[in-house]
């Protein structure tokens, strides 16, 4: 019975999630997003619905989120704590290693850039990725999350992918995709191909959510073609990386024992 309202619950917050990326949802988009049966969906509706969280607009147009979402991010600080443990750490390995790195947190079926040390590495890449959103398997922070994180928030993520016509989403691509991730599980680390007229190159690798299995975000670690390979890089960097993802995470573990009452 409590799994049943574990799994409750679960479903009722993918269906607020997928709400929130459109002013109004019909049920069919919502099908889509979630992967949900439409009898389920109606269920889980009505009950926000009796909430208070969401409302029915028309049988054509669907149901939008109300105000009363905003109650539930109330306790959310303005300035994200996984920043503020990660910043200090970032650019102590930046002053150091010189090589610029970057911290990334999915949004649905994407990655936010949250912080960079662009702004202190000698070595920092032309474009400026900073508060801009990557995608989750074109890009290697994405690929590291996805590769980490639930089966059950894997699918979600597929369902949101695909019903935005990601290509590398797709069903067809199913086996391709399993062995993406399983080679970037084995190697502790992802990275994307690049043309060979981008002079920049990356590796990244989870940051585990701390007592969690899954991770709540991906360290990126960046580099020029012309200075090392990747295997020279990952054979070097890799370790050093995987160290600070692991800072962060004891960092907030810490930082959220200490803010609790």
């Amino acid at each position: 019975m409590e799994k049943d309202h574990v799994q409750s619950l679960n479903r009722g917050l993918a269906v607020i999630e997928a709400m929130n990326r459109a002013r109004v949802s019909s049920l069919s988009a919502l099908h889509a997003l979630t992967g949900l049966p439409k009898s389920s969906l109606v269920r889980l509706l009505e009950t926000l619905i009796e909430g208070g969280y969401v409302v029915r607009i028309s049988r054509r147009e669907g149901y939008a989120l109300t105000d009363a979402v905003l109650r539930l991010s109330s306790g959310v600080r303005h300035r994200d704590l996984v920043v503020d443990v990660a910043r200090p750490l970032m650019e102590a390995f930046t002053r150091r290693h010189k090589w610029q790195v970057s911290l990334a947190t999915s949004e649905t079926d994407s990655m936010l850039v949250r912080f960079s040390t662009r702004h202190i590495s000698p070595f920092s890449r032309e474009e400026n990725f900073l508060n801009r959103r990557v995608g989750m398997l074109g890009s290697a922070v994405g690929r590291a999350y996805f590769a980490w994180c639930s089966d059950e928030e894997r699918q979600f993520v597929l369902n949101a992918l695909r019903a935005a016509g990601d290509a590398l989403a797709g069903p067809d691509r199913a086996a391709d995709l399993e062995a993406l991730l399983a080679r970037v599980r084995a190697d502790g680390y992802a990275t994307i191909e690049r043309p060979r007229s981008d002079a920049t190159r990356s590796f990244a690798v989870p940051v585990m959510e701390p007592g969690e299995d899954g991770p709540l975000g991906a360290l990126a670690f960046f580099y020029y073609r012309s200075t090392m390979t990747e295997p020279q890089a990952t054979r070097r960097y890799l370790p050093l990386v995987t160290a600070l993802a692991n800072e962060i995470s004891a960092g907030l573990e810490q930082a959220r024992a200490r803010a609790e009452p």
